[in-house]
């Protein structure tokens, strides 16, 4: 089966796959959804190959645990989809592609910390989502969440059906949102995963129609008309909830992305949580979650095993003696403490088709205008336009690009209404910078 080249404008809301490849600035984007995030070594050797032989060498890690490869011209769609389909990577059809939006504790099998290894619930998760065509129906971005606990816990992601870990064997399912925010809905057994997450999809899909104007999200309906119904359906596969955070045994470690890298570390190559506090690994992320293949390739011939994780950085599992040097050659984020990690921005002009604006270079030099600033806040998000797609939500300072200009505001969303417009990439940065100084004076 060959990959057909899209013919149809890109419509916003959709996602792209393997075999349903989003066309943007650098030419077609293609998502691979690597099952539990568990890329083998020698996979990401051959996926870095694809990109620099067959793309531009850019290659995205997604806010959900996954890879995409960027700058493919449609002549090389379909050696690259059959180089990622001998790997296990391509599902039979683009719906079932697409339905494949399961998130996966990163240090799962790591982490003796964690309540449980979810791996085997999310691989099972992963194919009943494929094979059952009647949720190929499911809205674009419907997404499901297994989670262990520990320190890779999936707390703060917000998604549209979590699995959470309360014990060795059983998870608390819950809807809509992050693991506070997500309305409980009971308890089911690790082994019944699949078969509450297909009832779950069918449910949706069928209370969902009830309405006259069908949310395209669990949060939405389940705002709309709460989880009773989803409960009714559901009753004999799942047992009532747990008290409120009973059971969860999360906040008793530190969170992966509060510890790696930190200044003294009991050893380069180790994380704190594990067999006497050690899980053998090493985190390293990037700016902007984007690095390059000839990157990706060095990495995996630093270790045996690389675990994408949705916090735009990736876990080398077993890393050879030299893999911090490695990383930090290839300008990897090695530290939790360094102020790239501040910063949001979109692909921006050259990688999107609506982006006017180099977002990434903007990024940077706020970084390196700012400095010390930036300690002070928790984001600034440079968009390459309103929609705001690395982040729509508030930031502290948000930079809206339009027509080559920027729009600058404070804890605002992207596109809104501000009190700094039409600034050029170099006014921006510097107005950035201002307006930290006042924030940081005012503190």
């Amino acid at each position: 089966m060959t990959n057909p080249v899209p013919t149809q404008p890109r419509r916003r809301g959709t996602c792209p796959g393997v075999l349903a490849p989003m066309q943007v600035g650098d030419g077609f984007l293609l998502r691979v959804r690597v099952p539990t995030g568990v890329l083998p070594a020698d996979h990401a050797r051959r996926i870095a190959e694809l990109g620099n032989r067959y793309g531009n060498g850019l290659i995205d890690l997604s806010h959900r645990g996954n890879l995409q490869l960027r700058g493919i011209p449609a002549d090389a769609l379909e050696p690259v989809t059959d180089a990622l389909r001998e790997m296990g990577y391509v599902s039979s059809d683009a719906a079932s592609e697409a339905v494949r939006n399961v998130l996966c504790s990163p240090t799962a099998g790591l982490d003796p910390s964690a309540l449980m290894d979810v791996r085997a619930a999310a691989r099972t998760l992963d194919t009943r989502l494929a094979a059952d065509t009647a949720l190929h129906r499911l809205p674009p971005k419907f997404g499901w969440l297994v989670c262990g606990g520990g320190i890779g816990h999936l707390a703060d992601s917000s998604t549209d059906v979590r699995f959470d870990a309360v014990d060795a064997e059983r998870f608390r399912v819950s809807l809509g949102g992050s693991l506070a925010k997500a309305a409980p809905l009971g308890l089911c057994r690790a082994e019944d995963v699949a078969d509450v997450a297909s009832a779950l999809g069918r449910a949706f899909l069928e209370l969902r129609a009830s309405l006259p104007e069908p949310p395209r999200r669990m949060a939405g309906l389940v705002a709309a008309i709460g989880i009773e119904p989803f409960a009714t359906r559901l009753s004999p596969l799942i047992s009532p909830p747990p008290p409120s955070g009973g059971g969860l045994g999360w906040g008793q470690v530190p969170h992966l992305m509060d510890v790696f890298g930190s200044a003294e570390p009991p050893h380069p190559n180790l994380l704190p949580g594990g067999e006497k506090g050690l899980i053998a690994g090493k985190v390293v992320a990037f700016p902007f979650g984007r690095l390059t293949a000839a990157t990706l390739s060095a990495l995996a011939s630093a270790c045996t095993e690389i675990r994408i994780t949705p916090w735009r950085a990736l876990i080398l599992v077993g890393p050879s003696a030299d893999a911090e040097t490695v990383a930090h050659a290839h300008g990897a984020i090695l530290s939790h403490t360094d102020r790239r990690l501040k910063l949001t921005a979109c692909s921006g002009a050259g990688g999107c088709d609506v982006g006017t604006t180099d977002t990434h270079a903007t990024a940077l030099a706020i970084a390196e205008r700012a400095g010390p600033l930036l300690d002070h806040v928790r984001m600034v998000h440079v968009s390459g336009c309103a929609k705001g797609c690395a982040h729509p939500a508030i930031a502290d300072v948000t930079l809206t690009a339009r027509d080559g200009v920027y729009d600058v505001a404070l804890n605002a969303k992207p596109g809104d209404d501000s009190p700094h417009t039409g600034l050029s990439p170099a006014d921006a940065v510097a107005r950035v910078a201002d307006l930290l100084t006042e924030e940081s004076a005012g503190a």
